[in-house]
């Protein structure tokens, strides 16, 4: 802030000590260099407001690319965030998978466990005699030849039945010990899968936050140019003003030196000065021809947009002429951010005018421009709702009231 406050003063300084006159005229060509003086700084104070809107102009374009990358940047995030959010849930089923899995598998080892301890004590009653259960001591222990059968089958159905089913525990082990590698390695692979989407997402987080500096010192920049263009158009107020200035007084001093003229002439003629010579007064005529009270739209008074209305708005077609409604020199002629085009035109010490939301201006300052003369065209620039034209009267420096006069 600091910075941006030693800029603006130093472009400050560097204008005032452009635009200081020297006070101590006392011709009327002193006067007339002044304000030629002043009309060049006032040339090359528009240069560089046009300068600054320029470069205004480009921080705003850089603005708005910046906040279309960033805005790309947020829906590239949000995609990746899905993504992961996806691979998450797709890892917490499969875990849910392999942990079904891995209980099934516990269940299997258990029933296998089971089914060999029962085989064991199978085994072991068939052993307790040292040797095998011979076909004899079935038949010794048996109550009846039906007996030693059905003694027989079931020992035979015994160990073929447990080795069926200790082959199935087995074989149904091995299966599902393909099937939970198989989900290990998805979920593994998933889990990279995840991994990388989160190191791409981190990326793009560290490009946005960048791009968000980048937009911040680009606003505080366009903040500083505002400030800039504002001060410079706050300059060229002033150049107007004091143009507006040195001319009434030059021609103070010309109507002196016209009167110390003619006394000479009159006083070598032997003849008597006449008294109340003067600059005499202004007739104005309507600027708008062919658009009369009728299409006043905005009179003067009252509050227009927040604001007093400080002038006559008369509507007309885009393009209608606009003339001087008197005689008098163009102070300025030029755009104004509230105004857009318009001119100021000074008729005498008390009078001027102004012609405001122009199209187009077909003046300059400096130029003497005759009542009635084409000045410029109806159009809608600066702070304006449609094509009209807004007409100010200046006495003495205040705005008055223009139905007074035309």
């Amino acid at each position: 802030m600091r910075k941006k406050s030693v800029k603006i003063l130093a472009f400050i300084m560097a204008v005032m000590l452009l635009i200081t006159p020297n006070a101590f005229a006392t011709t009327v060509k002193e006067y007339n260099n002044m304000i030629s003086e002043i009309k060049d700084k006032q040339a090359a104070n528009k240069a560089a407001g046009q300068e600054l809107q320029a470069k205004l102009d480009e921080l705003r374009d850089q603005t708005a690319e910046a906040e279309a990358y960033q805005a790309a940047l947020a829906e590239q995030i949000l995609n990746f965030q899905e993504s992961i959010d996806l691979a998450i849930a797709h890892i917490n089923e499969l875990n849910e998978s392999i942990t079904k899995l891995e209980d099934e598998i516990d269940a299997a080892d258990r029933e296998h466990e089971k089914t060999f301890e029962k085989l064991k004590v199978r085994l072991r009653a068939m052993y307790t005699s040292g040797g095998d259960l011979t076909t004899l001591e079935i038949l010794f222990d048996a109550a009846s030849l039906r007996d030693f059968s059905m003694r027989s089958e079931a020992i035979k159905r015994f160990t073929e039945h447990d080795k069926m089913l200790m082959d199935q525990i087995q074989d149904y082990m091995e299966k599902t010990a393909v099937q939970r590698d198989l989900l290990q390695t998805q979920k593994n692979d998933l889990a990279e899968q995840k991994k990388e989407l989160e190191s791409k997402q981190a990326e793009l987080q560290v490009l946005e936050a960048e791009n968000q500096r980048l937009i911040d010192e680009l606003n505080i920049k366009s903040a500083e140019q505002e400030e800039l263009i504002a001060e410079n158009e706050r300059l060229s107020q002033e150049y107007i003003d004091e143009i507006s200035d040195l001319i009434y007084k030059r021609n103070q001093q010309q109507k002196k030196e016209d009167e110390e003229r003619r006394k000479q002439e009159l006083a070598a003629s032997g003849s008597v000065a006449p008294s109340g010579a003067g600059l005499g007064s202004v007739s104005f005529c309507w600027p708008l021809p062919g658009y009369g009270y009728g299409y006043i739209t905005q009179p003067y008074g009252g509050m227009y947009s927040g604001v007093p209305h400080k002038g006559l708005d008369v509507g007309a077609p885009y393009g209608t002429p606009i003339v001087a409604a008197e005689s008098g020199e163009v102070i300025s002629s030029g755009y104004h951010w509230s105004w857009g085009n318009n001119v100021l035109i000074w008729h005498n010490g008390t009078y001027s005018t102004r012609y405001a939301h122009c199209s187009t201006l077909i003046v300059s300052p400096g130029q003497y421009v005759q009542k009635g003369q084409v000045i410029g065209y109806v159009g809608s620039t600066g702070q304006s709702s449609g094509n009209h034209l807004h007409f100010e009267v200046y006495q003495n420096g205040s705005r008055v009231n223009p139905s007074n006069f035309v």
